[in-house]
């Protein structure tokens, strides 16, 4: 399998076969997740993201990796959702605030911990969109090989509506990171 940025992806020849079939999965599933839709295309989830209408996916750079988790670390409680095709795992909880040691990011919650390879994130993806008829705010983060390592959403309060505050750190922290692509 060769391993490309979205960028590149968005760029090859083989490209054009790949987002029309793309779009035209999502348009006929719009809500689907980006896993199921690469799965029915022959496509990796970073090329579906690549592939996502303007607006949806704001891509940065893999570098922003740390950054990015200690930001969310001040957004109170999230759900943090690994999709392995074959297993959605869930946990809802405060990101805690990591500590880098021998290339990962250590997280050390009660509800959520784990140890992630900092330099096997090559692309950091603030997304907005429907979810099986659902609005959703998510960071999401892609592999160097086009995988989907997990994703981060916003909580929902007791109306199941996002968290107002929430979706504002999240635009804020979007935008501000926005400034610092290449």
């Amino acid at each position: 399998m060769s391993v490309q940025s979205p960028e590149a992806v968005a760029s090859s020849p083989r490209a054009t076969a790949a987002v029309a079939a793309i779009r035209a999965d999502l348009e006929t599933n719009p809500g689907s997740a980006l896993e199921d839709v690469a799965a029915r295309t022959g496509t990796t989830p970073a090329e579906v993201l690549a592939a996502l209408p303007e607006g949806e996916a704001l891509c940065l750079p893999g570098s922003l990796f740390v950054e990015v988790m200690d930001e969310i670390a001040n957004w109170g409680e999230i759900t943090l959702v690994m999709n392995t095709g074959e297993v959605i795992l869930e946990a809802k909880g405060e990101l805690p605030r990591g500590s880098e040691a021998r290339g990962f990011l250590n997280l050390h919650g009660t509800s959520i911990g784990g140890h992630l390879r900092t330099d096997a994130c090559r692309t950091v993806a603030f997304v907005t969109r429907h979810l099986f008829g659902t609005p959703t705010r998510s960071v999401q983060f892609y592999s160097v090989t086009g995988g989907c390592m997990f994703k981060v959403y916003l909580g929902r309060g007791p109306d199941r509506q996002l968290i107002p505050a929430q979706v504002a750190a999240f635009e804020a922290a979007a935008a501000r990171f926005a400034e610092r692509r290449p």
